[in-house]
């Protein structure tokens, strides 16, 4: 496998351990797979005012989650899986459209499931010009691992 995608083939991107071969289409707690999959891509006025600014925070809302939270706010994207399946090539796009649009930031919401994908992705934006800065908005729920990986990519992390 190229990149960071080999980290899939045992999964331990958070806590949870699960070990799952997810190249293979296993499923752990998160019920990610190998292909990052998505809920919303939109301007969002509606985070803390430090991150949506005047202009809005460009948010990815990513499919899944490790907590599994009965009173989740957005228990249908985390729970029940809503989200459509897109390419690192359409994430970055993405990420170059909300920059277009005046976001302030690319806001990364309970992307850890995604973190070798998300890696490649913020890399090729970057190379088509992506200049604002990057959000990490967890659960809080992450590995150590992951987040020292992240370090050089993102420049926020938001709980």
């Amino acid at each position: 496998k190229e990149g960071n995608m080999k980290e899939l083939e045992k999964c331990e991107l958070c806590p949870r351990n699960c070990k799952v071969n997810r190249i293979n289409g296993e499923v752990g707690r998160c019920r990610a797979t190998d292909i990052v999959k998505v809920a919303k891509i939109q301007l969002h006025y509606f985070e803390e005012p430090c991150i949506s600014g005047t202009a809005g925070s460009g948010t990815i809302f990513f499919t899944g989650c490790n907590l599994s939270c009965k009173f989740c706010q957005n228990y249908v994207i985390s729970q029940e899986n809503k989200g459509e399946y897109i390419t690192v090539d359409e994430l970055a796009e993405k990420m170059i459209e909300l920059q277009s649009q005046g976001a302030n930031n690319i806001n990364l919401v309970t992307a850890f499931a995604y973190v070798p994908q998300i890696i490649d992705a913020i890399k090729l934006a970057k190379q088509q010009g992506l200049n604002i800065p990057i959000v990490y908005n967890s659960s809080g729920y992450d590995s150590l691992e992951q987040l020292e990986i992240l370090k050089d990519y993102i420049d926020i992390c938001h709980s």
